[in-house]
């Protein structure tokens, strides 16, 4: 038994001798073939070497005669021409054909490119032929490296054959062609502080402990609590994710490694596995710090039968790095996505990223005027710029949203040559982002004008109605074809109610219904407004138990187990949209003189704010009302 322990052994060492030595090998191929397709394509180029000549030489050969063919291409710099010799002179055309000319006849002239050139060489007598391009250079250097592949591949393949060929040709292909990409530049500082976070007070309460645990390791053992070994930032994109995650990094004083996960990937199978061990190698030669994996989603979704190897085997090692430290290292993880939902469950589970903070947008008006105030601090702005009148136009807006609405009005005061900004650039701004375009400087037609007007003038008025505020209503046209607009402001409240859904859908159907009653007719105009009417239909019926017929069901979550399909719910919510489409005209018909009102007022004004907008149907009811008593 020991004999054939020691053959077994011996055969073993013989074998890893072997494959080392073919490593060697192929390594050293690897070294010698870009150099020795370098010193080839020299020596040809030396070879063929044509003497080069100034444009005026060229022109004084063939202004004298002397130049028998021009070789070109008009995508290279340089052309090619043949000068007549002694012999050459006196060849008829299929004497030429057969001759070979040397270099001594042969010159080369940069390639001029003006229009005429063509035309001009053929009045002289010049023949003009396209010249091919020399890609043999090319081919020289990239053939060897496919060639080595080749080998390496069949190599690998006929010495593992129980492994199969993907993965141990990962390692392979991530060897022969690295992409550093991901790693680099990877190791950055922060002086980002908690006071620079603004609006996220609540988020900010839950991270501080994370820049105390990287200033002091130990925190926490005295009592016996583990150390997180991470968290997951979850939230809309723009709501500040990475920002918190380089406040935490300036506050403790620590290097952060930014990481974008979508990088990770790569088209050869194991190149994402080993760039996430270089990044935590990286880590811990830098610890203390933290290490932000931004669209964590982009390698981390739910693995099944179909999942991506490449991916696969990325986050499996990020798994594996994980597992592979205490903490106590003082490094920290931090992971951003704005769709948990669909991470892998691995992920989420204790002692990998154990909490998960969501991070909101801004709330209301507020905190929105807290962020107008610091990104416009900075900047000189005109006295009618009301911080807190954008901050109610500006309703479901993110940080990012606003900082980029911010700038975008200093962008507008230099376009519209204006030394501060002022009112009209910011709301311009807004009206950018919003419309996703510029205000279109070509003049409505009437007609169109009047629809829009009557349009927007129906949401207005459902919203005043159904005692939701109203910050602004435009109809100021844009290059994207939106026509108008009406913001709206934040609910007082974070618990919406069954009323408030409908409301909010009946509100989308108030433009639509608001054409139909003037001009007994409609346009496309109200297609952005069905297909959000249709989102929150289909929240209300679908997942919020709102209908009854379903009861307290969350149809989605069936659905996409194939427990049941949604064909009822699509009844129900055809059903729904129906009623309250009905209830809008209906509502709209009894107070049709308010959009009467304020359609007339938009007509000539375009812009008007939501305090007088109020006051405006405030006193059209007054007005409605008085005239009814007297009748």
């Amino acid at each position: 038994m020991n004999d054939k322990n020691e053959k077994n052994k011996s055969n073993e060492r013989k074998e890893n001798k072997w494959k080392n030595r073919l490593i060697n090998i192929l390594i050293a191929l690897m070294i010698a073939s870009p150099s020795l397709s370098l010193i080839a394509g020299f020596l040809l180029d030396s070879r063929s070497s044509i003497q080069k000549v100034s444009y005026d030489e060229f022109i004084k050969d063939v202004n004298a005669g002397n130049v028998d063919t021009v070789y070109y291409n008009e995508s290279d710099d340089w052309m090619t021409y043949i000068l007549y010799n002694d012999d050459t002179r006196t060849m008829n055309d299929s004497e030429l054909e057969k001759y070979t000319y040397t270099n001594s006849d042969k010159r080369k002239v940069q390639y001029p490119g003006y229009d005429t050139f063509r035309k001009d060489m053929l009045e002289k007598g010049v023949k003009l032929k396209n010249q091919k391009r020399n890609n043999f250079s090319l081919i020289g250097i990239i053939l060897p490296f496919i060639l080595i592949w080749l080998i390496v591949k069949m190599t690998y393949e006929l010495t593992h054959p129980d492994n199969g060929s993907s993965s141990g040709l990962s390692d392979i292909s991530s060897m022969l062609l690295p992409d550093d990409s991901a790693t680099k530049n990877l190791v950055q500082t922060s002086d980002v502080k908690f006071t620079d976070v603004i609006g996220l007070e609540e988020t900010i309460e839950d991270v501080k402990f994370i820049a105390d645990l990287l200033k002091n390791k130990e925190l926490g053992a005295d009592i016996g609590a583990k150390v997180p070994k991470g968290i997951l930032l979850s939230g809309e994109p723009g709501t500040g994710k990475t920002l918190i995650a380089k406040a935490i990094a300036g506050e403790a004083g620590v290097p952060f490694l930014y990481v974008n996960s979508s990088s990770l990937i790569d088209r050869f199978v194991g190149v994402g596995a080993r760039n996430v061990r270089k990044i935590f190698e990286t880590a811990k030669k830098s610890a203390p710090c933290i290490i932000f994996f931004d669209e964590i989603d982009s390698i981390g979704v739910q693995r099944d039968s179909d999942s991506n190897s490449e991916r696969e085997q990325t986050i499996n090692a990020l798994l594996q790095e994980m597992d592979g430290f205490t903490g106590r290292e003082g490094i920290f993880i931090i992971a951003a996505t704005n769709r948990a939902d669909k991470l892998d469950k691995a992920l989420m589970r204790s002692g990998r990223f154990d909490r998960q903070i969501v991070v909101n947008k801004p709330k209301n008006w507020e905190e929105r005027k807290q962020l107008f105030d610091f990104y416009l601090k900075n900047m000189k702005v005109s006295d009618d710029v009301d911080s807190e009148v954008l901050a109610k136009q500006s309703s479901g807006f993110t940080g990012a949203d606003i900082a980029a609405i911010c700038n975008e009005a200093g962008i507008v005061a230099i376009m519209h040559k204006k030394s501060f900004v002022d009112k009209d650039c910011i709301e311009e701004a807004i009206d950018k982002k919003v419309f996703k375009g510029n205000r279109s400087k070509k003049e409505h037609f009437a007609e169109d004008k009047k629809i829009v007007a009557y349009h927007e003038a129906g949401h207005a008025v459902m919203h005043y109605l159904l005692n939701e505020p109203i910050a602004r209503a435009s109809i100021i046209g844009t290059t994207s074809g939106v026509g108008g607009v009406v913001f709206g402001e934040d609910k007082d409240t974070q618990f919406m109610t069954k009323e408030y859904y409908e409301n909010r859908i009946k509100i989308c159907y108030a433009g639509r219904a608001s054409e139909q009653i003037k001009f007994n007719s409609v346009t496309q105009g109200a297609s952005s407004d069905i297909t959000q009417a249709t989102s929150i239909l289909n929240e209300y019926v679908s997942k919020l138990g709102f209908e009854e017929e379903f009861g307290l069901i969350d149809m989605d979550i069936l659905a996409s187990k194939q427990i049941i399909d949604k064909s009822n719910a699509f009844d129900l919510i055809q059903k729904k949209s129906k009623e309250l489409y009905t209830a809008t005209i209906t509502r709209l018909c009894k107070n049709y003189y308010l959009v009467e009102a304020l359609a007339n007022k938009l007509l000539k004004v375009e812009t008007i704010d939501g305090e007088d907008i109020k006051e405006l149907l405030d006193q059209s009811q007054r007005e409605h009302m008085t005239h009814n008593i007297n009748e």
